[in-house]
């Protein structure tokens, strides 16, 4: 009887420890492929940063080269809209992705790769940027036009210019000018009468003598 206790419980001792070896090789088999996959060590911009300065692209770096094989970077903006036009630069364990200007704003960046071991990883990140990209650019017309407004008011004074009211004053001085010859031709007409009419009477009163 002590045999048969002896043996039964070496074989249950013996299932257990094959059943908890078993146990281990299955977690290490399933844990060693996601070992193996790559991660991303850093970005920049980091993920939560606030910007002063929009930046020109987006850097991702990976523990591992990456394969060249349907990488891709959104970079969304607050409606949703990927701001991101071209496709990403895989150098080794760096993909780069460049930007447009982008307006002050919160941005997410969505990226896709293929981890050295041939899975596809992805992530997600976000950034804020105060600042717009050419803030001082876009103050340049601004100014360009507040410069040019007098010039719309140039055409004002050609209102005092108009020919109707131009021809009566032109009249008037043309009057005021001749005025003086008027009155001196007047007067000298009116002295030749008078002489005439004394001229007249001197020889009536001359012919009434001689009669």
């Amino acid at each position: 009887m002590p045999t048969t206790f002896y043996r039964q419980a070496r074989t249950r001792a013996s299932l257990l420890a094959a059943a908890l070896l078993a146990a281990f090789a299955a977690v290490l088999f399933l844990a060693a492929p996601a070992h193996a996959h790559d991660e991303l060590i850093s970005s920049n911009p980091a993920d939560g940063a606030v910007l002063e300065e929009a930046p020109s692209e987006i850097e991702l770096v990976f523990s591992s080269a990456l394969m060249d094989l349907g990488n891709q970077v959104i970079v969304a903006d607050a409606a949703g809209n990927n701001v991101a036009e071209s496709e990403p630069v895989l150098n080794r364990e760096t993909l780069v992705q460049a930007v447009p200007a982008l307006e002050a704003g919160d941005y997410q960046v969505n990226w896709r790769a293929v981890s050295s071991d041939g899975h596809p990883i992805t992530g997600t990140f976000s950034f804020t940027v105060n600042a717009p990209a050419g803030a001082e650019e876009s103050t340049a017309p601004a100014a360009s036009e507040s410069a040019s407004i007098p010039a719309a008011s140039e055409p004002a004074p050609s209102a005092s210019a108009d020919p109707a009211e131009a021809e009566p004053a032109a009249e008037e001085s043309d009057v005021a000018s001749h005025l003086p010859w008027a009155l001196a031709g007047a007067g000298v007409g009116a002295a030749a009468a008078l002489a005439a009419w004394a001229i007249v009477v001197q020889m009536q009163k001359r012919r009434g003598d001689h009669a």
